[in-house]
């Protein structure tokens, strides 16, 4: 089994490259971002300590959490998001090596998990590579406002919040620019994974 934890800035394009990877390559994809919201449910490991930190505030009106409540508060607050770090980070990690252990007893080949601040939790023993995204920030911007529906000034605080993307690029072992179109997208994945003896006949 070979794994790739898939890094980048937010926006940057992580769920088109994995999505690209299943669907061509076989590969098993897991987004950190889906376990996490799993376990934001009511009942679930996180939803307690959260409204026990942050108040009924952070509650919809069908009792659930309001996570774009929660993303404005750690988004400007460097030490409330310290907080939720030290609390989801050490699970989720329990987490996505679970997942790795049955994907392995599954005898699946290839293996991609989304981490979006896969260094900043030290993740990276976890995957036998690591692959960063790259969008320039100007596009980054663009497609964070769309996406979100958000100001400028919001986006460029999400932005900023986050490793730099050129640090995250230096640290990754492959970088995977998403800078022109979809169709240079897909052929830098099939030029990064094919030739490499992991792959072979994993499609």
């Amino acid at each position: 089994m070979f794994t790739i934890g898939l890094t980048g800035g937010i926006s940057c394009g992580k769920s088109a490259v994995a999505f690209e990877l299943k669907k061509n390559y076989g590969a098993v994809t897991f987004d950190i971002d889906e376990e996490t919201s799993k376990l934001l449910q009511p009942g679930e490991e996180f939803f307690n300590d959260y409204v026990k930190h942050f108040g009924e505030q952070i509650l919809l009106g069908n009792g659930h959490i309001d996570r774009r409540i929660v993303r404005e508060i750690i988004f400007h607050d460097v030490e409330e998001r310290k907080w939720i770090n030290s609390v989801t980070h050490p699970v989720l990690l329990n987490r996505a090596r679970q997942i790795l252990v049955d994907c392995q007893e599954r005898g699946e080949r290839l293996v991609v998990m989304e981490v979006p601040l896969l260094f900043e939790a030290g993740w990276e023993d976890l995957f036998d590579e690591i692959w960063a995204v790259y969008l320039p920030t100007n596009l980054q911007l663009n497609r964070l406002i769309k996406r979100d529906k958000i100001n400028a000034e919001q986006a460029v605080t999400r932005i900023k919040s986050q490793m730099p993307i050129r640090e995250i690029c230096r640290r990754a072992d492959l970088v995977v620019k998403n800078q022109t179109s979809f169709s240079a997208l897909q052929k830098q994945i099939k030029k990064s994974v094919e030739g490499r003896w992991q792959f072979k006949n994993s499609q």
